[in-house]
C-alpha cells in the first residue's frame, strides 16, 4: 500500500535500447528508468540544425550581400533610364529636324519603357530588402521555423530517456530492450516517497 502511486511511460513509439531498473528497486527523482532508441530522432535534430545554420546563412546574406547587390542594380538602372531619356530628346529633335525618321524615336522611346522597367523591378528589390522588407520578412520567419524545428527535435530527443518522477521505489516493470512502446501504455508504477 502506499500513498502516492505514479504510471510511467513513454510519449513516443520507439524501440527501448536499455531498461536500467527492476521490480523493487528504489529510485531517485531524475534517475534513468529506460532510454529508447534515438537515431531516427537525432537524425531528425541534425537536420533541423542544419536547416537553421542555411537559413541563418540566407538572412545574413540578404542583409549584406543582397542588398549592396540590388542597391548597385538600382544604381545601374538609374543611369540608363536618364541615358534612355536624353536619346529620346535627341532623336526627337532628329525628327523634328528630318535628320532620322519617325522609327528612330519609336525605338528610343522603345529603350526608355525597357529601361524604366528595369529600374522599377531594381526599385523593388531594394524596397524587398529593406528592413521591412518582404524578403527580409520572409527570411526571418524561415529562420522562426527552423529554430522552432530545432526545439521540437531537441524535446523528442529529451523524450527517449525516461526519467523517475520522483524518489520512490518501482512496483511494476513491465518493458523489456527490444520491445516497442507506445504513448498510454504504462512501463512502470512507482511508489513515491
Amino acid at each position: 500500500a502506499t500513498l502516492a502511486r505514479v504510471d510511467v511511460g513513454s510519449t513516443l513509439t520507439a524501440r527501448v535500447a536499455q531498461v536500467l531498473v527492476r521490480e523493487g528497486a528504489s529510485v531517485r527523482a531524475g534517475d534513468v528508468l529506460v532510454r529508447l532508441e534515438a537515431d531516427e530522432v537525432q537524425a531528425a535534430l541534425a537536420q533541423a540544425q542544419a536547416a537553421e545554420v542555411q537559413a541563418q546563412a540566407r538572412l545574413k546574406g540578404l542583409q549584406s550581400t543582397a542588398r549592396v547587390q540590388a542597391q548597385a542594380a538600382l544604381a545601374q538602372a538609374q543611369a540608363t533610364v536618364k541615358a534612355a531619356r536624353a536619346d529620346v530628346a535627341r532623336t526627337q529633335q532628329l525628327v523634328s529636324q528630318g535628320f532620322v525618321s519617325a522609327a528612330r524615336l519609336d525605338d528610343a522611346q522603345r529603350a526608355l519603357g525597357v529601361a524604366q522597367a528595369q529600374h522599377d523591378g531594381a526599385a523593388a528589390q531594394v524596397q524587398a530588402l529593406a528592413e521591412s522588407g518582404t524578403e527580409l520578412q520572409q527570411a526571418q520567419a524561415q529562420l522562426a521555423a527552423a529554430r522552432a524545428a530545432v526545439q521540437v527535435a531537441q524535446a523528442r530527443l529529451g523524450q527517449t530517456v525516461l526519467r523517475a518522477p520522483g524518489d520512490g521505489r518501482v512496483l511494476l516493470r513491465s518493458v523489456e530492450p527490444g520491445q516497442i512502446v507506445q504513448p498510454g501504455r504504462v512501463l512502470f508504477a512507482l511508489a513515491l516517497a
